[in-house]
């Protein structure tokens, strides 16, 4: 594989069968300048068109910036924006691995790894949760359960991990045989860690600030969207994001019944975060949060057998 240095344009040579699915930072031999190289996996089966990867998300363009991601990277990638969509694209094109919004419309965070998995074709598909992390200041901590998930990924962190995370997926799925040299490749992408080229942190303040643009839309104001359906979406993602990193207490309070008292914090938050973002008295008093969150425990109760 052929790669070219971005500031001097100087071409190198690589072992992409060694290097497959590496993120690698390299100097270059002529003038110095540090870059990046993302070399993709090369998966079994997949031919010229890399990992394939399913996008399930609501939102259009968080969708087309990690498409954008995965292609720069030589990955190809289908987009869905609902459950049963998602369903019916992976069944027809199976991907390799499912990047999965926890507040997906149509699928619960608990219900996502079952329902992908007891579709025939579909049952070694690597399942990565993608979670809204509705406040910033909420959380500080891994999720308690990724309810047989594989691995999860913050939106924020999207642009660096994005890769990377999808890669380890498809090189421990793989056959011994066709694993790279993990020790090696991991040598080679400790040249010069932590510096990076210009254009390279340029991209990914770029994304971030798309994906910041796109999450405030979403939930704040859209011109094709009712303040009705942004404030039952708002409360879709703060009940997901609970399920996600509150999974003891909300499954302990479904067992006891006493679920109120023992979210009662996590509940306040959410209170306060959305009378934040819709004052207005009318969507106060349809409920819409505490509907959601009814919602949410009901279908987790049903998960349970209970």
């Amino acid at each position: 594989m052929i790669v070219k240095c971005p500031s001097c344009a100087a071409r190198f040579r690589l072992d992409r069968k060694k290097l497959a699915g590496k993120r690698l930072t390299l100097r270059c031999s002529r003038c110095r300048s540090p870059f990046r190289v993302e070399l993709p996996h090369e998966a079994a089966g997949a031919g010229d068109f890399g990992t394939r990867v399913m996008l399930a998300h609501s939102d259009q363009e968080l969708c087309l910036m990690m498409q954008d991601i995965l292609v720069r990277a030589g990955m190809s990638a289908m987009i869905a924006h609902d459950g049963d969509a998602v369903l019916a694209m992976m069944e027809s094109n199976p991907p390799q691995v499912a990047v999965v919004d926890v507040a997906l419309q149509g699928l619960y965070v608990f219900e996502v790894v079952e329902k992908v998995r007891q579709r025939p074709g579909l049952e070694n598909v690597k399942v990565l949760l993608l979670s809204s992390v509705y406040s910033k200041t909420a959380y500080k901590r891994s999720p308690s359960s990724l309810y047989n998930a594989d691995d999860y990924i913050e939106k924020h962190h999207i642009p660096v991990d994005l890769v990377p995370k999808i890669n380890h997926l498809i090189v421990d799925a793989a056959p011994a045989g066709n694993r790279t040299l993990r020790g090696e490749e991991e040598r080679a992408g400790q040249v010069l860690t932590g510096v990076d080229c210009k254009g390279q942190l340029d991209f990914i303040k770029s994304v971030n600030e798309k994906i910041q643009t796109a999450e405030d839309l979403q939930v704040e104001g859209r011109a094709d969207g009712s303040d009705i359906e942004r404030a039952h979406r708002l409360a879709r993602i703060i009940v997901s994001d609970v399920a996600l990193y509150c999974q003891e207490k909300v499954d302990e309070g479904i067992r006891g019944g006493n679920w109120v008292e023992l979210l009662s914090a996590e509940v306040r938050e959410a209170r306060r975060l959305f009378r934040e973002r819709f004052p207005d008295q009318d969507i106060q008093n349809a409920k819409i949060l505490e509907k959601a969150f009814l919602d949410l425990l009901q279908h987790r109760q049903q998960e349970l057998d209970l």
